[in-house]
């Protein structure tokens, strides 16, 4: 039953990152609106601070400010990749590098010895990741960097939250964290040119339904990360970490789908050659998230 329940949580991860590429895209929000905005609606974990607040030492609370300030970051950059690039290609890349990174620091940072698990792992993600995201011409130099760096700072925003995490109840640490992450889009508010692509709107195409329907991608994304939490709770972290690759199958599945039926919602490359070799990329990264959760 976890496991099917997880599959139905990537199911629903995989619907709110299409609703992400859907609105950056189609309805043409700024990543820097669209970073600012989703990022501070996650101010609404306050309301649940009377009940989860528990005093921290300060190196902890720092900690958990600064894995916030790393998630603004790398939302402002995974949202400017995505813009850029097909939703089946991007997220599968930036993720899929995600766990190759967290490696790496890892060993760098002397947390960990390099298993051959996770060797194994970083020869499939890294070629898997490649494969996704290849395509034809000088532009795909420049979006690689972009989303390369987006995998590095998440995995950055991974490890400052894994050890702000360890003290005291997991929901008060994430308040810390969103606060950390708010501050640092409020106080960029102090210079104009930030604060001019935060409040302009012109461009955003029928700006009702887009704040309907980005209301609502943030209700199903919070309640999605709930539900995550609350499986984390009842399975094995393991193997509902290393089903994730079911996230990148329902996104090239579903992508694919709407592309071909509906266009004007989300366009992507739907031929069989470029569905081959995104199923292929896709596998690779699949085997070796499974790979790293093998224990």
């Amino acid at each position: 039953m976890i496991i099917l329940l997880t599959i139905f949580q990537y199911l629903v991860q995989a619907t709110v990152d299409l609703m992400d590429k859907f609105l950056i895209s189609t309805r043409k929000i700024e990543p820097v609106n669209y970073t600012f905005y989703t990022v501070v609606t996650g101010l609404l974990l306050l309301c649940a601070w009377p009940w989860v607040f528990a005093a921290l030492p300060l190196k902890f609370i720092l900690l958990n400010l600064f894995s916030g300030a790393f998630f603004s970051l790398a939302m402002y950059v995974f949202f400017v990749a995505l813009s850029q690039g097909e939703v089946s290609r991007v997220i599968p890349y930036v993720f899929g590098l995600v766990p190759a990174f967290d490696i790496l620091i890892a060993n760098v940072t002397g947390r960990n010895v390099l298993s051959i698990h996770e060797f194994a792992a970083v020869v499939l993600l890294i070629p898997g990741a490649l494969i996704v995201s290849h395509q034809k011409g000088s532009f795909w130099g420049k979006h690689i960097a972009l989303k390369t760096l987006s995998a590095f700072l998440f995995s950055c925003y991974y490890a400052f939250w894994q050890y702000g995490s360890q003290v005291g109840p997991v929901l008060n640490s994430l308040i810390y964290n969103r606060i950390g992450a708010a501050a640092v889009l409020i106080i960029l508010l102090l210079w104009p040119a930030f604060r001019k692509k935060v409040f302009v709107f012109e461009n955003v195409k029928h700006k009702k339904s887009t704040s309907f329907i980005f209301l609502f991608k943030q209700v199903l994304g919070g309640a999605n990360f709930i539900f995550l939490s609350f499986l984390y709770a009842l399975g094995t972290i393991s193997i509902i970490n290393a089903l994730q690759g079911f996230r990148y199958v329902f996104l090239l599945i579903l992508s694919s789908v709407i592309s071909s039926k509906r266009g004007h919602i989300i366009k992507e490359q739907d031929d069989r050659k470029i569905l081959l070799q995104k199923s292929f990329g896709i596998g690779l990264i699949f085997l070796g998230v499974i790979f790293l959760f093998i224990k």
